[in-house]
């Protein structure tokens, strides 16, 4: 099981569910693979994965990183140059409007960058048109990262290295960074609260948000284990 974390094991404030996370270490203490896939950085990943209780297994920056268990080397997908010479664009843009970007993470990241949402995501698209780059709107963050990176492709990458095909993960997530390694997965959800883009691409979308709504589809999936 591959799944996002902010806005699928949280809640609308990002407080980790404690339910969701309960479900989590009923599942991979019963031999259930769990990696945790996320825009987040790596730092804060290898402690999550820690805390929560999983495999250690991680996507970070939408992609652009990832580990192997608790003991495998951080791995880069692409270097983040391309993404700071348009974020310094950015910068410079939104300048001239009187508006300052507030960057999150930016010295703990090593494939993109990211900032609040507090300027339209799609001006931002605009504005690096030409640039060979993706953005990504998170609900909770704008990334930049060199074009062709995305959670799906590395969560294919990642599955190799575990020796488990894609088709038979279940991956769970919320907004439109999630949407790749949905469609890769062999079952692919969503939680009630996602972004319609994500809702359409779902084989199965819960009745209810957030991490209530995660405990719900594993719960429907993984009835044998959790039943217990």
């Amino acid at each position: 099981m591959i799944t996002d974390i902010d806005g699928t094991l949280t809640d609308e404030k990002r407080r980790l569910s404690t339910a969701a996370i309960e479900t989590i270490r009923r599942l991979q203490e019963s031999g259930v693979e769990v990696v945790l896939s996320s825009g987040n950085t790596s730092c804060l990943l290898k402690g999550l994965c820690k805390l929560i209780g999983t495999g250690g297994t991680f996507i970070g920056e939408n992609g652009g990183v990832y580990r192997i268990g608790f003991t495998g080397e951080l791995q880069l997908i692409a270097d983040r140059k391309i993404a700071i010479d348009a974020l310094n664009l950015c910068i410079e843009h939104f300048q001239k409007k009187g508006i300052t970007l507030e960057l999150f993470s930016y010295n703990e990241r090593f494939s993109d960058v990211a900032f609040a949402r507090t300027v339209p995501v799609e001006e931002v698209r605009s504005l690096l048109a030409d640039w060979p780059v993706d953005i990504m709107d998170t609900n909770f963050a704008i990334h930049i990262h060199k074009a062709g990176i995305d959670k799906g492709k590395t969560f294919q990458v990642v599955t190799e290295s575990l020796g488990i095909k894609p088709e038979e993960f279940l991956a769970i997530g919320d907004s439109e960074n999630d949407i790749g390694m949905i469609k890769a997965a062999g079952i692919g959800c969503c939680v009630a609260n996602a972004q319609e883009r994500v809702r359409i691409i779902s084989d199965y979308c819960s009745s209810v948000p957030y991490g209530e709504g995660f405990v719900e589809i594993m719960n429907r999936n993984f009835s044998h284990i959790l039943a217990r």
